[in-house]
C-alpha cells in the first residue's frame, strides 16, 4: 500500500477508536483541521494542541459513537481522499447516521492537512483543485475498506463525473491565490462574528 494512503488509513483508525495522540502523533505540528464544510458547528484550527482539544470536543459530545472507512484512495501524490460513516447517539439528540467525504494532504511523511466535506463528491473536488483541475486514473491508488451494510457511493465514480463535468464545461476561469494562515484565520473569525449577530437577531 502507497505510504501516504497507509498513513492516513492507521491515523483514521486511531481516531475511530478515540485515541487523538495516536493520530495526531503522524501529524505535521501545523497540521490544518477543517471541518466547516461538513458540519454548521466545525472548527478551523491548526497546531496539534489545538486539532487535538477540537477531536476530543466532538468525540466526547456523542455517548455512543463508530467512526468507519467505506473507501479509500490517493488520487494524487500525496492527496488521499475516503468515504467516512459515522454513527451513534449524540449526547444532544437524535440518532445519527451519515456519510461524508474527507481530503488528508500529505507531505514529508506527515499528514499537513485533515479537511472533511458534506459529501464525498465535494472531497473529490477539492482534491481535483489541488491537483490543478485533474485527476489522472492511472495516478489513483486505492484501497476499499470493509463492505457496508448499504452500498456505498464509490470515490472512483466520484471522481470520474467530477472529471466528466469539468472537460465538458468551458475553461475555468484562473483560480485565485491560497490565503495565508493569518488571512484565513481572520477570514473565519468574520464568519463566525457574523453568525454570532445573525442569531443573536434571530432570538431577540
Amino acid at each position: 500500500m502507497p505510504a501516504s494512503l497507509e498513513l492516513v488509513k492507521i491515523a483514521l483508525q486511531a481516531y475511530g477508536n478515540g485515541d487523538c495522540e495516536i493520530a495526531l502523533a503522524l501529524a505535521d505540528p501545523l497540521i490544518r483541521w477543517d471541518e466547516r464544510a461538513s458540519r454548521p458547528d466545525g472548527d478551523l484550527v491548526w497546531k496539534h494542541e489545538d486539532v487535538q482539544r477540537a477531536m476530543r470536543r466532538y468525540l466526547d459530545s456523542w455517548e455512543t459513537y463508530r467512526f468507519d472507512v467505506e473507501d479509500i484512495a490517493e488520487v494524487g501524490p500525496g492527496k488521499v481522499v475516503a468515504i467516512c460513516r459515522e454513527h451513534g447517539k449524540p449526547k444532544d439528540g437524535g440518532e445519527v447516521d451519515r456519510r461524508f467525504g474527507g481530503l488528508w494532504v500529505v507531505q514529508d511523511g506527515k499528514i499537513a492537512s485533515w479537511v472533511t466535506y458534506m459529501t464525498p463528491k465535494e472531497a473529490v473536488r477539492a482534491a481535483k483543485e489541488l491537483l490543478g483541475g485533474r485527476i489522472e486514473q492511472g495516478q489513483v491508488k486505492r484501497r476499499t475498506g470493509p463492505a457496508a451494510a448499504s452500498p456505498p457511493a464509490t470515490l472512483a465514480a466520484d471522481a470520474s463525473e467530477e472529471q466528466a463535468s469539468v472537460e465538458d464545461s468551458a475553461p475555468e476561469r484562473p483560480r485565485k491565490r491560497a490565503l495565508t494562515l493569518s488571512e484565513e484565520q481572520k477570514r473565519a473569525a468574520r464568519a463566525r462574528a457574523k453568525l454570532r449577530r445573525r442569531s443573536s437577531q434571530q432570538t431577540a
